[in-house]
């Protein structure tokens, strides 16, 4: 969990322009300039803001894109709109309760955001997986309490709802604030981690390595600051723990043969395409998790856990390198695919088609999911490590 990216900062550690393979091409056609943030923030409809985002993300123009190197680039920026577009939102939320009677918030607060979005590593179509965090003083009585509980009841839904409008529909698995699960005061969340940790079964793994992804992105970050000591102290020195959390994540399948040729899927609305987010980003992810777990590391981003790992030489330098070349140029692939779809949809957001990708992406592509498999060869081993 990271208190970073809090206000109108840039993604911080490695997701800078500078710090990527190439530089973004001249002219620039997809940006996210001064001028464009002050647009965002002028917005006072749900629907405005929609049209907004489609604007700034629209990708039509990098028509003709075939090389993930050239794409690369932008990951950044789509990450910093997604972000000022998603903290619109959530302000947006707020005034609507405001507007309709139910008042401001009533004591400091905190959004969340977890997975993709808690990493900066969003694509184009993302969904959304969030959660609320607020502060209890000391001394609030049972029916002032319930009141502000009731209140954040109340800007869960509206957040989850505004954000659908903007383009951002609910994660299947109700990762979102309108659920109690994902909601609560800062007590209540120490709690939930304490029993999440004490019964480490399946779903409630699940529930620890979401939150070990979360970001603040809105908000009070002192109303969080306890729940990241809370999530430290309770992994720190605890093997059987961290071999749960290591051990929750399944092994995706690399579509890869082992004559080293890509397999595309053969049958269905696909045929010819590979999904890059399972057949190997996700990989990639969960194995920078997994080993940064294992050695108290607790970045959110998987290239920010990535230099952490280098610098504590649980990498070598070399193999860190490779990884984060093939990490950045898989951003880029990602921001390919809906240009081979044009349908909007979350699924086509994943797969890619290979004939139309460059013969250097492709070589790039295989040497990725070699190095997708090399990892989770390193993760079994990792796994063997921790009791049972």
């Amino acid at each position: 969990m990271t208190l970073a990216n809090t206000g109108d900062t840039d993604i911080p550690n490695c997701c800078s322009r500078s710090a990527l393979t190439s530089p973004p091409p001249k002219g620039d056609p997809l940006i996210l300039s001064p001028e464009d943030c002050h647009r965002i923030a002028d917005t006072d409809s749900f629907q405005e803001l929609l049209s907004l985002r489609r604007e700034l993300l629209d990708l039509s123009r990098l028509e003709g894109v075939k090389r993930a190197g050239e794409m690369a680039p932008y990951a950044v920026t789509v990450n910093l709109i997604h972000d000022r577009v998603i903290r619109q939102g959530v302000l947006l939320a707020v005034r609507h309760l405001a507007k309709m009677g139910v008042g401001t918030p009533p004591v400091p607060f905190a959004f969340l955001q977890f997975g993709s979005g808690g990493r900066s590593e969003q694509a184009v179509i993302s969904d959304q997986d969030n959660g609320l965090v607020y502060r209890l003083p000391d001394g609030m009585d049972k029916r002032e309490t319930e009141r502000v509980e009731g209140y954040f009841h109340l800007l869960g839904a509206a957040i989850v709802q505004g954000l659908e409008q903007v383009g951002y529909p609910p994660c299947h698995g109700n990762v979102t604030c309108v659920s109690a699960r994902w909601r609560g005061s800062t007590d209540q969340w120490m709690e939930r981690l304490a029993a999440w940790a004490a019964d480490p079964v399946w779903e409630h793994a699940r529930y620890l390595l979401l939150v070990g992804d979360a970001r603040v992105l809105w908000g009070e970050p002192d109303v969080v600051a306890p729940l990241n000591r809370q999530y430290r102290r309770l992994l720190a020195h605890n093997p059987i723990l961290i071999g749960r959390l290591v051990s929750n994540t399944r092994f995706h399948r690399i579509p890869l043969t082992w004559l080293g040729r890509i397999a595309p899927d053969i049958t269905g609305r696909y045929q010819g395409a590979i999904n890059v987010k399972y057949g190997v980003y996700l990989p990639i992810v969960n194995a920078v998790r997994h080993f940064a777990l294992a050695h108290g590391i607790h970045a959110a981003s998987t290239l920010e856990r990535l230099a952490a790992l280098r610098e504590a030489g649980v990498w070598p330098e070399p193999f860190c390198r490779e990884v984060e070349h093939h990490f950045r140029l898989l951003l880029g692939l990602r921001l390919i695919a809906p240009l081979h779809w044009r349908d909007g949809t979350y699924a086509s957001n994943s797969y890619v088609k290979l004939s139309e990708l460059s013969s250097d992406t492709l070589s790039m592509l295989r040497e990725a999911m070699k190095l997708a498999l090399r990892l989770q060869d390193r993760t079994k081993k990792l796994l063997a490590a921790y009791p049972e």
